[in-house]
């Protein structure tokens, strides 16, 4: 009996023996499978990590070399703004020691261009714009100064016919010759004769009242008399002659300085109804 009680305890503890070692390889087993699995994720996430690093590399090798790109641009850059700041050294010595002779030469620029604005391409007297802007002038200064402004209006007579006989050529000379004629009356650099417009011509003379102005039309006739610029069209003469009215007032700044052209206009009208050749006033 005793003998049987010791083996049924053996057979009992080899019994536990063997539930032991199958629960231990039972855990291998397990330890096994999760290290298949470790390698097997290491192993994919393997390749992962080596494209991420390939990308990285050629990510800074792209970065390297902009940057080299960009030390390069900025050296050029450096030593471009190097020559320019010594070409602006080099003008600007220029400048300083011939600004006299610039000067001189923008200002006769200046009134090269001046000149063009203001004169008849023609005759080379003051043109209508000039004209306007000298009325306005002193129409306010003889207000400022209570004096009298006087207008001239004049006209050619029959230029029409004139242009008819001897052509477009001849009439532009006399057009030219007339503009030196009455050009050569007045002295006084206040006093002005521009090209009204065609064959018309104009002249302001600051300061003069109407028996002042009468004289220098008088001058005007006689004057382009002397050039005996042959009309064989004129009915009032062997020679090109002028019409010409004259108006004088005393500048208002509640008046426009149209109305004395207005009024010169008018009488210029009524010398040529009355014949030509002459002038009317009042």
């Amino acid at each position: 009996m005793t003998k049987s009680w010791q083996l049924g305890n053996q057979a009992e503890q080899f019994g536990q023996e063997i539930s032991r070692l199958c629960h231990e390889l039972e855990l291998l087993k397990q330890e096994n499978e999760d290290l298949k699995l470790a390698l097997s994720t290491t192993a994919e996430h393997g390749d992962l990590v080596q494209a991420q690093l390939h990308d990285m590399a050629i990510a800074l090798k792209a970065e390297v070399g902009e940057r080299q790109r960009a030390e390069f641009a900025l050296k050029a850059l450096v030593e471009a703004i190097s020559r320019e700041k010594e070409d602006l050294t080099v003008i600007i010595q220029t400048i300083m020691e011939h600004g006299d002779v610039l000067d001189m030469q923008w200002y006769q620029k200046l009134c090269e261009v001046d000149l063009l604005a203001n004169s008849d391409s023609l005759t080379r007297i003051a043109n209508r714009r000039r004209f306007d802007e000298h009325l306005e002038q002193q129409w306010k200064q003889m207000a400022r100064d209570r004096s009298p402004l006087s207008i001239v209006m004049c006209d050619i007579d029959y230029f029409k016919q004139y242009n008819d006989v001897y052509g477009h050529v001849s009439g532009d000379d006399c057009l030219k010759q007339v503009a030196q004629a009455l050009t050569s009356v007045l002295n006084r650099p206040s006093d002005l004769v521009a090209r009204y417009g065609g064959e018309e011509f104009v002249a302001v003379l600051p300061q003069t009242a109407l028996a002042g102005a009468i004289a220098v039309a008088e001058m005007m006739q006689s004057a382009l008399a002397r050039c005996q610029i042959s009309n064989q069209r004129s009915a009032v003469g062997p020679y090109v002659t002028l019409s010409i009215g004259v108006a004088s007032t005393i500048p208002s700044h509640l008046q426009l300085p149209t109305s004395l052209v207005d009024e010169a206009d008018r009488l210029l009208y009524l010398a040529k109804q009355r014949g030509r050749n002459q002038i009317a006033y009042c």
